[in-house]
């Protein structure tokens, strides 16, 4: 037998028995009042806008990533507005650190080639710390309690992981450079600026007057 031929076959002796059931039922059943709500549920939900796009499990799986995409540009937007929000430098902030780099790297030098130094007199501390490579210039000056850190970096290796966790972050102004401040969890002063060459940065428990001193004194050694 023909399978087209077999299945109206089918369809014709099981017609008659359909028709009577639902003959039967068609004025005797009443649905339910919560069969009812869910229906204008059902009808309501269709009418929206967007129904096509969330009428399927899957389509509501990639709406919800959707929305979690968008939120996290949003996320990712704020955290961009906190990367600018010093000048030449790329700031990330996290919750207990900050990342921070510098913005522009083009046509720096790739090594240490003019030195920057302290100028402000401090002929009273003594050298407790010195490292020199070629792409960093680190000095620790120390008196007593006090400690004062100095570090000349080429701007493309500068990539540093600083505590700033509730750290007020602020511009100040070092010789006409837009310096990051900030002062730590453990009450030291910290002083970074882009001078167009190289990464400065001053960390210290001097105090902020002191500090902000001491770094408009740097200068290139001639």
């Amino acid at each position: 037998m023909n399978k087209n031929n077999f299945k109206n076959a089918l369809f014709d002796a099981m017609s008659s028995e359909y028709d009577e059931i639902l003959s039967e039922s068609e004025n005797e059943h009443k649905f339910s009042s919560e069969f009812n709500k869910k229906m204008k549920k059902l009808i309501k939900r269709r009418r929206k806008p967007y129904y096509m796009l969330v009428n399927t499990f899957s389509k509501r799986i990639a709406c919800v990533l959707i929305t979690v995409a968008i939120v996290s540009s949003a996320t990712v937007l704020s955290v961009d507005a906190a990367r600018n929000a010093v000048a030449d430098l790329f700031v990330e902030l996290h919750e207990k650190f900050s990342v921070i780099q510098p913005e522009n790297k083009t046509d720096t030098p790739e090594t240490i080639e003019d030195i920057y130094e302290i100028t402000y007199d401090l002929s009273e501390y003594e050298i407790s710390y010195e490292n020199y490579t070629n792409y960093k210039r680190n000095i620790i000056y120390s008196k007593d309690n006090i400690t004062i850190n100095f570090e000349q970096s080429t701007k493309k290796t500068f990539n540093e992981n600083i505590n700033t966790e509730g750290a007020n972050i602020l511009e100040i102004d070092i010789n006409g450079y837009e310096a990051m401040y900030f002062q730590d969890n453990h009450n030291y002063d910290c002083l970074i600026w882009d001078n167009g060459d190289y990464i400065i940065k001053l960390h210290s428990n001097i105090g902020e007057n002191a500090l902000i001193d001491i770094a408009k004194s740097v200068q290139k050694v001639e």
